[in-house]
């Protein structure tokens, strides 16, 4: 904690303790702001602490509070932050180093409930079912005040464990407590629960979620991560962000502002955190305001046809030094059929503008394997990084460029939820292809391509059922070894995951935000690579389901 700002250490006499969890190291699980958020708000509370649990655990094999080294088991509450399904398995193996037993049938009203929040066990809460007692499903804010003071209350401390996990599926927005459900429940058998939601329009005294501390060991080193707004109005095919958070809410600047007060000093660093930084249209007021004060800013990602001269200016004078972009797909056609409406010339334009920026570093987003692929679209994806590289050039100077490619994983509650999903062969074979390819054409460009046994992994989870939690398993039994874990879990390349996803899909016990209809509607035209607009500045048009309580226009 030596390397932190603005950590909190409170008595825990009186308070609600909650030990807050996230499955992975110190330097990821500080650059996440939705762990933050959570910590920051129980912090803020008189009446609640938080005290943070990382992985890989102590040298004894312990899991052991950041906070004051208290054990796992010494809280009333452990709350995990699941986002990436590689990362499951380490909840039991932190459980179980904690003297809690992993799988809630082993726990008794002695052991602290366990719950689970975050965007992936949200879309699909399958694979964590058996070592949880609850899934929040939504959004913090609109789920945790009810869940702290539930648990502060005489009637939750008198009562037995079955009678808690009633008053919690009762009382908390969006809590899904599969403890409860008929013994050998299917998805089928089950209400879906809707998620949790934020009010919108929020008042003018609510904050966006910010870093309550700073840390220079995070990844974001020394940085204050601030959210500008949530959701993407623009509805890729394949994307999470898209369709879990619609509609697209813009944080007001003022909000922002007041949010960052505590770190706003001179040569100090924020972040602006969103699916689609340069889609807020006060962008360049936050810029003017942070640049006024001296401060270093950096980016979450940017959509390209969003950047214009002045902005790119803008971003320069902030010391923006590197910048995430998204093409996703190297061809029209293939960017067509994902809904990712954006021109060559627009991407090469704005590599162009970022360039003479002064950028230093430019890391492009690729992805392949997605639906109606073919080899001509991995000879694209190279042709593209090498006009981008070249257009970024200025004689021999230019930002180092990064091509970073995903194996495609179908998400549920997406319009490709049903999608296929390549084989490890096959992704190997297009990982092959395109290292050729990209010497040819693209020299000068490095390339990083994702292991393919852990992208099968994560298919796996994201659309799985009951028998998901089986794999979580063993990956923990054999210590995040995955081709060991695919083994024992009878992985093979005849699974029906590489042919079209669940018919049933067991997902379904949650309810997606934007509706079945939408779903399929965008499905339809991915095969006929139409385009969608994206999301209007207004609450409740109608297009889809997500805006069902029509609230107003964005502000």
């Amino acid at each position: 904690m030596a390397s932190e700002r603005g950590t909190v250490i409170k008595d825990p006499g009186g308070r609600l303790q909650v030990a807050l969890v996230w499955p992975g190291s110190y330097r990821t699980g500080m650059s996440s702001l939705g762990f933050l958020w959570v910590h920051g708000y129980l912090s803020k509370r008189s009446d609640t602490l938080s005290e943070r649990f990382f992985a890989p655990l102590d040298e004894r094999g312990s899991a052991l509070s950041l906070e004051t080294g208290r054990r796992l088991d010494r809280f009333d509450l452990v709350a995990a932050s699941l986002v990436v399904e590689n990362d499951y398995w380490l909840l039991p193996a932190i459980l179980e180093a904690g003297g809690i037993p992993p799988k809630s049938s082993q726990r008794d009203s002695s052991h602290p409930p366990v719950v689970a929040g975050g965007v992936g066990v949200w879309s699909n809460p399958w694979p964590v079912m058996p070592f949880v007692d609850v899934v929040l499903t939504g959004e913090g804010e609109s789920a945790w005040p009810h869940l702290a003071d539930l648990l502060i209350s005489g009637e939750f401390k008198r009562a037995d464990r079955k009678t808690r996990l009633i008053l919690i599926r009762d009382s908390v927005p969006g809590a899904l407590v599969p403890g409860l459900w008929p013994e050998g429940a299917k998805a089928s058998d089950i209400e879906p629960v809707t998620p949790a939601f934020l009010d919108w329009p929020v008042s003018d005294s609510a904050l966006p979620p910010v870093s309550p501390i700073i840390s220079r060991e995070a990844e974001f080193n020394e940085t204050a991560l601030v959210e500008i707004s949530r959701g993407c109005p623009w509805g890729c095919r394949f994307c999470l962000a898209g369709y879990l958070y619609r509609p697209h809410r813009r944080w007001p600047v003022k909000n922002v502002l007041s949010a960052l007060s505590p770190w706003l000093e001179p040569g100090g660093r924020v972040g602006l955190v969103s699916p689609a930084v340069a889609d807020h249209e006060g962008l360049p007021e936050i810029l003017d305001e942070l640049r006024s004060r001296e401060m270093k800013v950096g980016l979450s990602s940017m959509r390209l046809s969003q950047l214009t001269g002045s902005l790119a200016e803008k971003l320069s004078e902030s010391g923006l030094q590197g910048l995430a972009v998204a093409p996703e797909g190297g061809s029209a056609r293939l960017r067509n059929i994902i809904n990712k409406n954006l021109s060559e010339e627009e991407i090469l334009s704005s590599a162009r503008l970022l360039s003479s920026s002064g950028l230093r570093r430019l890391k492009l987003y690729f992805m392949t394997g997605l639906p109606e692929e073919t080899e001509d679209d991995l000879t694209a994806l190279a042709e593209l990084c090498g006009r981008i590289h070249q257009a970024t050039r200025v004689g021999r100077k230019g930002p180092l460029v990064t091509a970073s490619v995903a194996n495609f994983t179908p998400k549920p509650h997406t319009p490709f939820e049903d999608a296929p999903m390549l084989t490890e062969s096959r992704m190997r074979r297009n990982g092959d292809y395109l290292a050729q390819a990209m010497r040819r054409l693209a020299k000068g460009v490095e390339l990083r391509l994702d292991p393919p046994k852990w992208t099968i992994i994560q298919g796996l989870m994201a659309r799985g059922g009951p028998q998901s939690a089986d794999l979580t398993a063993a990956l923990w039994r054999s210590r995040g070894r995955a081709g060991t874990a695919l083994k024992e879990y009878g992985y093979s390349e005849s699974d029906p995951v590489h042919k079209a996803g669940d018919p049933g899909r067991p997902w379904r016990v949650v309810a997606p935000r934007a509706g079945r209809e939408i779903l399929a509607a965008e499905r339809a035209k991915s095969r006929a690579a139409e385009l969608s607009e994206p999301c209007p500045a207004k609450l409740g048009c109608g297009r889809c389901e997500a805006c069902r309580e029509p609230r107003g226009e964005l502000r």
